[in-house]
């Protein structure tokens, strides 16, 4: 067995001990979805193994290929923090700019008139 598996074996085992405690914790248990969430964190680890396994090769047989790749995930996680950073200026603002109340309750009191 390689070290990498036998790190992810110890991983699995630490974060299948905390799902129990977790369960133990939330009144009612962890609910109906307790199964599909397991498959679903089991999936996700071995997607990010897989990547980093894959990303380790690219890097080392094509490093121009890898560092363009890089490059290219840095400006979308910035493109995503700014598209972020401005919804969330819009949200807290304390009136949105440029928008007028419309009363439609007084619009159909006055139509029936």
């Amino acid at each position: 067995m390689s070290t990498e598996q036998q790190e992810q074996d110890r991983q699995d085992q630490q974060d299948q001990g905390q799902g129990q405690g977790q369960e133990q914790e939330r009144p009612g248990g962890a609910g109906e979805f307790a199964p599909l969430v397991e498959e679903v964190r089991k999936f996700a680890t071995a997607l990010g193994g897989k990547a980093v396994e894959i990303g380790g090769r690219l890097r080392e047989s094509n490093p121009e290929v890898y560092g363009h790749l890089a490059a290219a995930g840095g400006e979308l996680l910035a493109a995503y923090r700014a598209a972020v950073a401005g919804h969330e200026r819009r949200w807290s603002a304390p009136q949105h700019a440029g928008s007028e109340r419309v009363d439609l309750d007084g619009a159909a009191e006055a139509s029936d008139k």
